[in-house]
This record gives structure tokens, sequence and C-alpha cells, in this order.
């Protein structure tokens, strides 16, 4: 009887052991796949470092529009269309990979926890005002986040989908989906590829 405990306490603690490895993996793998990129443009020179730089600022901090205001700035920089493209959905990629993992734990992180609480807020006004978008889940999330309406981007879409009971997979792959489509349709419209008129 002694044993049989001893073994089912030790195959406890070995599951509690390994489900914090993957917490920590889960953690520090998105800051890691962006110090990565940060590290490429760093090394691919000081003129190149600067404009995606400016890219990230600009994208992060537009309250409104992100992608839709980014993009016109770096086509005017000199970025490819479709690095541009990738490099928009790669950081939207990043932060919602972020979110998605770490949703229960993310408010706790000093400073950071803040915007996530934040963040958690807009989601929950995003879901009472788009309730639309949530009622069909994986497509309504993808919608939501693919059009560039206030509180509708790649951290409020993540969130929105974790609140309404969406898989972290789901979740992030409905999050990218959008981010793609909206930056791949911003970008033909401000090279002309798309017109409405």
């Amino acid at each position: 009887m002694i044993k049989e405990m001893e073994t089912s306490v030790k195959d406890t603690v070995t599951m509690v052991r390994q489900m914090r490895k993957i917490a920590i993996a889960k953690f520090v793998i998105p800051f890691c796949l962006a110090g990565a990129v940060v590290l490429l443009f760093w090394f691919a020179g000081p003129e190149v470092y600067m404009d995606y730089a400016k890219v990230f600022g600009i994208y992060s901090f537009m309250p409104i529009g992100g992608a839709v205001a980014v993009i016109p700035v770096g086509l005017n920089l000199g970025i490819p269309p479709a690095y541009l493209i990738a490099f928009i959905l790669f950081t939207d990629a990043v932060v919602a990979l972020f979110l998605v993992w770490n949703f229960k734990y993310a408010n706790k992180i000093p400073v950071l926890g803040k915007l996530v609480v934040i963040t958690e807020e807009k989601g929950e006004k995003a879901i009472k005002k788009y309730k639309w978008a949530m009622r069909f889940g994986f497509i309504g999330l993808m919608l939501f986040v693919m059009f560039p309406l206030q509180w509708t981007g790649s951290a409020v879409g993540a969130m929105a989908g974790r609140l309404i009971g969406m898989t972290a997979g789901m979740t992030w792959l409905a999050v990218v989906a959008g981010c793609f489509i909206r930056s791949l349709i911003a970008t033909l419209i401000c090279i002309g590829v798309i017109s409405f008129l």
C-alpha cells in the first residue's frame, strides 16, 4: 500500500515538473523568436534595422488602423511588399502566440501584466460590441481580426478567442489568418493592384 502511494506521488511530482517545463517554454519561446528576428535585422545592416524598427514602432503604437497605417510607410521606406507583409504577420503571430499560450498567467507578469489586463478588458468590450463575430467561432474571430477597427488587432483577437473558449491553437490560427488577409489586402490597395474607383 505504501509503495503504491510512493509510486503515485512520484508520478504526480514528475508530471508537475514536466508541466512547469512546458509552461516555461511557452513563456520563453515567443521572446526567443522575436529576439532572433531582431538579431537578423541587426546583422542585415543599420539601414535595414532602422527601417523595420520604424515600421514596428508605428505598427505597435498606432491605436487605430495599425497595419493599414503602417503599410504605406513601409512601402515608402523601400521595404518590398512581401517582406512587409511577412514582418507584420510575424509580429502579430508572436504576440498572439504569447497571449494564447500564457493566457492564464500573462496578467501576473510585472509591468507586462498591466498591458495584458488592459488588452483583456478591450477583448471583453470587443466581445460585447462585436457579438456577431464571436457566434461564428473560427471564421468570426478571423473576420474580427481582419477588419482594422478599434480593438480588433492580434492581441485583442487572441484574448477574445480564449475568452469565448476557443483552444489556443485554433485561436492562434484564426488570428494569424485574419492578420495575413488584412495585411495582404491593405498592401494590394497601397500598391494599386486593388482599386475601388
